[in-house]
């Protein structure tokens, strides 16, 4: 009798690592259709909400996937908290989450567990010392009918992806008028004309906002540019300098550990607010950025370093100890090829 218990408590285990991530401990992906499509079954409404990380993979770029990690459980965490049991949480992969809210829709109540639930997020990232590098976008839809839960998935994914490219707000609830502005609706139509096809193209390619500021890129980002402007140096012509700003202490070491954040989010303020718009920079390491100014001259290198050095020390006046170092490197033209001249 013992042996069956224990084989019954061994089974109950499984069962329960089976339906779960392992990482956060909430419902895994196939455990959310289940559950969720079970409730569909049962005409039960409610509202289906997918979530992700703005740029979760800088986070683990600049802090290491350990780091990642632990910002996804506290996240879960939070989501366990904030929201009630009946309410179905799960992990679809990577970054994602869902959250389906069974029963009647209160525009406030949902509204009001999302603003809790961004504001939570960002102080945890500072708590976490990332800074505001923790923020949340939402897609969400409702149910209708003969909804399955792939159905109703999608139509929350379309709108968590368009709101990831708008980035103006935390939520994005389904509008019928998202098919129209995303691949998806090609796959479930005929495919359009080339010349509507090639206006869709450029709507997607065009800065949905035109920044007048300096672009913020990842490193990967900012690599690909590098190295596709080096490449076309010689026939461009264009002057580049790059420019590596490190954040030191009096003797020229890295500042210490717990002064890094704070620092490098004033040095951030003062190089975004400093550059053209056209300029690029990266998070190069934790104390360190690096710039890049296409069209910009070598002359051009000493204001820019002015405007960068006085706007960091406003924002710092009472730490005299901390210094900044500049290091340049102007990309080369090289000689175009005959290939090119044809």
């Amino acid at each position: 009798m013992k042996k069956m218990d224990e084989l019954q408590v061994e089974n109950d285990r499984l069962r329960i690592l089976a339906r779960h991530d392992s990482l956060t401990g909430l419902l895994n992906r196939g455990a959310m259709e289940e559950e969720v499509g079970d409730l569909l079954k049962n005409k039960k409404g409610g509202i289906f909400l997918m979530l992700d990380v703005d740029h979760f993979k800088d986070i683990n770029d600049v802090y290491g996937h350990l780091t990642g990690d632990l910002v996804l459980q506290e996240l879960a965490r939070i989501m366990g908290f904030l929201f009630f049991k009946k309410d179905i949480i799960g992990r679809m992969g990577g970054d994602e989450f869902a959250i389906f809210i069974p029963g009647e829709y209160r525009n406030e109540l949902v509204d009001s567990k999302v603003e809790r639930l961004h504001s939570r997020a960002v102080q945890a990232g500072k708590d976490m010392g990332i800074g505001n590098s923790l923020k949340l976008t939402i897609g969400a839809d409702l149910v209708r009918k003969n909804d399955t839960f792939r159905t109703l998935y999608r139509r929350a994914d379309l709108a968590l992806r368009i709101g990831k490219q708008q980035r103006k707000k935390a939520l994005y609830l389904y509008e019928s008028s998202m098919e129209d502005c995303h691949p998806d609706s090609a796959a479930r139509n005929e495919l359009p004309a080339a010349p509507h096809d090639m206006r869709y193209i450029c709507r997607q390619l065009k800065e949905p906002e035109f920044a007048h500021e300096a672009g913020s890129q990842d490193y990967r980002t900012f690599l690909a540019i590098f190295r596709f402007l080096e490449r076309n140096l010689g026939r461009t012509g264009l002057n580049v300098q790059i420019i590596l700003i490190s954040v030191t202490d009096q003797f020229g070491s890295f500042v210490a550990l717990e002064d890094r954040e704070f620092l490098t989010g004033r040095l951030k303020d003062s190089i975004c607010s400093s550059l053209r718009f056209g300029d690029l920079y990266t998070r190069y390491s934790s104390c360190q950025f690096l710039i890049m100014t296409p069209g910009a001259a070598c002359e051009n290198m000493e204001q820019i370093i002015r405007r960068i050095q006085k706007k960091f020390q406003e924002s710092i006046s009472d730490r005299k100890d901390i210094k900044l170092f500049f290091s340049f490197y102007p990309l080369q033209q090289t000689a175009p090829k005959k290939q090119d001249l044809l």
